[in-house]
């Protein structure tokens, strides 16, 4: 095999992961979600805020378990479930259900700058706001006080 044709294959599949990611903003839907924080700091990663979302909560699965879940504008302007299923299904996000509270890999963690992490925490009152892809992948692009 030519020398040259496996750094050219590593590049590729780097440069397919980096356009799937940002897919989610090209090609996706974004929704604006309310959160609260609950941990502002971690001393490896530096400051994030840790985030729950009072909005995405469910009656209809109960367990402690993984869940597939979509999201749709409520009345309000912020996104509520649409549709959540213990069965895969396209489009769907993978999370789990904790207590009745619903959430994502993706959403639990937002890095923020040096110094802005307290301030966040101390806010109480934030909205973050996503962009979600067709085939489920989150981004998460801005994390803001809410002005309610």
């Amino acid at each position: 095999m030519k020398s040259w044709l496996f750094p050219i294959i590593q590049t590729a599949v780097v440069v397919i992961l980096l356009a799937s990611y940002y897919a989610a903003s090209w090609f996706g839907e974004q929704y604006v979600l309310r959160a609260e924080p609950f941990d502002p700091f971690d001393p490896f990663y530096g400051e994030y805020v840790m985030l729950q979302y009072p909005d995405l909560q469910t009656s209809s699965v109960t367990d402690d378990s993984s869940v597939y879940f979509t999201l749709k504008k409520g009345d309000d302007g912020y996104a509520v479930i649409d549709r959540i299923d213990n069965e895969s299904f396209f489009g769907a996000i993978e999370g789990s259900v904790y207590g009745g509270s619903v959430t994502a890999p993706q959403l639990e963690q937002f890095y923020v700058e040096q110094g802005l992490g307290p301030q966040l925490e101390a806010a109480q009152n934030l909205q973050v706001t996503i962009d979600v892809s067709s085939w489920g992948t989150i981004r998460p692009i801005n994390l803001q006080e809410r002005s309610e």
